[in-house]
């Protein structure tokens, strides 16, 4: 089965505000590609909230002056994630409306992806932990990872998956979801 763990990180509230994009590829519980792009977000919505910068990411206004626009690398991106078997992200509710959001902000469609919540999956998994953070859940399963960096949260997000089917094998039956395109959506 082949993997691809997504992550986002904006500069703002902003849903089209993203100044950083991760990918993690595993095939048959295997890293075997990873990637990692700064991102410039459109004019209008690239404010970088301070504390954002300062105690989050670290990603400024001026790291991402001379990157290029979502618009450049969503068809590289793209490419990973319609490649996939099941697109995984920790979080899912924040990182999947963000890509639909951008795509969207360019003209561009978000095809049909099947995709699983990992944040949400660890509940059922590990409801005795006492938060289900990725930071948490990486230090329960061993996995070291710079928080807040995208590909490293993507391959983290990734790695909890493939923890969490190696106690649960049917997990991913009832808990992924496949979104199927409309006329009138864009779906992801």
């Amino acid at each position: 089965m082949k993997i691809v763990s997504l992550d986002f990180e904006t500069a703002n509230y902003s849903p089209v505000s993203i100044c950083a994009a991760g990918v993690a590829v595993f095939v048959d519980g295997d890293l075997v590609d990873s990637q990692h792009w700064l991102v410039k977000p459109p004019k209008g919505h690239g404010f970088f909230k301070p504390e954002w910068t300062e105690q989050c990411h670290g990603i400024s206004h001026h790291l991402v002056r001379n990157e290029p626009e979502f618009s450049v690398i969503a068809p590289e991106i793209l490419s990973y994630l319609t490649q996939a078997d099941l697109v995984a992200a920790h979080n899912a509710s924040f990182d999947l409306p963000r890509l639909r959001a951008v795509l969207s902000h360019y003209g561009m469609s978000c095809p049909p992806l099947r995709s699983v919540c990992t944040l949400k999956l660890a509940r059922k998994v590990w409801p005795q932990l006492p938060n289900h953070q990725l930071s948490t859940i990486c230090a329960h399963i061993g996995h070291q990872f710079i928080h807040h960096q995208a590909r490293s949260d993507a391959e983290a997000a990734g790695r909890v998956l493939l923890a969490m089917l190696e106690l649960h094998d049917d997990l991913l039956a009832e808990h992924s979801t496949r979104k199927q395109p409309s006329k009138h959506s864009s779906p992801c």
